[in-house]
């Protein structure tokens, strides 16, 4: 089959398949990323559906997501896959459907069905690890299976992509490193910015200043250790009336580790765990923060301090979440190093601020999310990476 020249791509709709999952509900921001990007392509002349593949399905069959073609694919389990590659159902179906794709996208790593989807379906391309090869994650679990499994098959699926998709520029580097690449690009995450101000919790109304982390209960991860750590150094020091929420779904029995840790560094004043939660319950949650603090020992970049920016509250990072250059340039916060003291004294930074600082803290945090997050501008932006490499 011809495939159209580069000049018909400059002009008409590009199709781009998205392989992954799709939800603006789910806890996975990979997901939610997904879900976010391809409701905003079409209007940036790229036309994208999802393939889904999963154990679960035990057929071919099609949903919608809004406005989203979604294809749900048999798979076998993980194990299988990477021995047998993809059921007969889903190989035909990508042939068929392969001449009406002019792209493909592909996300997350060391998913032995991206790899085959990727050689059967003799597409150009595009891989976004969402921070997977970052060296945490390749040095944690399972690091030997990913090890053989990148040296037997990932390392050459991902030499052969067309582009390499980096969420920060710390992974940007890191992938340039890793792989000697040459054809990447570094597109952010993007949020939907509610229509708000920064105004912001009312001092007058407020006698304990409220501290928010919303995500898994990750501990190493997202060094929630760290975080109750610091806090109790700020407590004990008599610093200023406040109170720790975490918020986000168990992950690996993290909860009961940092329950256990809380009530041994706080037993008089211990840190509130109030579960998982979404929609109108999540939003109430980010306007009532003070501060939204993130204090990861590595991430891709993370979804749930793009919505706290969007909610006009102040961040405390560390360097590692992907985004502290950017709250450093706008003045949206703080970014402090991964240690306990450093964020006991970020703490008291933002909670005692004076009233000026503070709101003008939280302006720029709301202009940050507006100017640089949203997903008109990410689309716009993965849409000529689309184009570029069918040139």
């Amino acid at each position: 089959m011809q495939r159209p020249s580069s000049s018909t791509h400059a002009k008409r709709t590009i199709r781009v398949a998205h392989v992954g999952g799709v939800s603006d509900a789910n806890t996975s921001d990979v997901d939610r990323t997904v879900a976010g990007l391809v409701t905003h392509l079409g209007s940036h002349g790229a036309q994208a559906e999802v393939w889904h593949l999963s154990p679960s399905n035990e057929r071919v069959s099609e949903q919608r997501a809004g406005s989203v073609r979604v294809v749900e694919l048999p798979a076998y389990r993980r194990a299988r896959g990477a021995c047998a590659g993809l059921p007969a159902s889903t190989r035909e179906f990508i042939r068929e459907r392969c001449s009406q794709t002019d792209v493909l996208h592909l996300h997350s790593v060391f998913i032995p069905d991206n790899v085959s989807v990727a050689k059967l379906a003799g597409l150009p391309y595009v891989i976004s690890p969402h921070g997977g090869y970052s060296p945490e994650v390749l040095h944690g679990r399972n690091r030997l299976a990913k090890a053989a499994w990148l040296r037997i098959r990932e390392r050459d699926y991902v030499r052969n992509a067309s582009l390499l998709h980096a969420v920060s520029r710390r992974e940007l580097d890191q992938l340039r490193a890793m792989f000697d690449a040459t054809s990447l690009a570094f597109i952010p995450n993007g949020i939907e910015v509610p229509m708000a101000d920064a105004s912001g919790p009312d001092t007058a109304q407020l006698s304990t200043k409220r501290i928010v982390f919303l995500g898994r209960l990750a501990v190493d991860h997202k060094g929630l250790d760290l975080l109750i750590e610091g806090y109790a150094r700020l407590v004990r020091d008599r610093g200023p009336k406040c109170q720790l929420v975490i918020a986000g779904p168990d992950f690996r029995s993290g909860r009961g580790k940092l329950e256990a840790l809380a009530a041994s560094l706080l037993p008089d004043r211990g840190v509130q765990f109030v579960g998982a939660m979404f929609g109108d319950e999540k939003e109430i949650l980010l306007r009532s923060a003070w501060v939204f603090v993130h204090t990861s020992r590595w991430e891709g970049m993370p979804v749930a301090v793009l919505e706290a920016l969007g909610a006009g509250c102040p961040v405390l990072l560390t360097a590692a979440t992907g985004l502290g250059e950017f709250v450093e340039e706008y003045g949206a916060g703080v970014v402090v190093e991964g240690n306990a003291p450093a964020i006991q004294e970020g703490l008291r930074t933002v909670l005692e601020a004076p009233p000026r600082r503070y709101q003008a803290m939280r302006a720029a945090a709301l202009r940050l999310a507006s100017e640089r997050f949203t997903w008109a501008g990410v689309a716009q932006q993965m849409s000529v990476a689309y184009r570029s490499i069918l040139q």
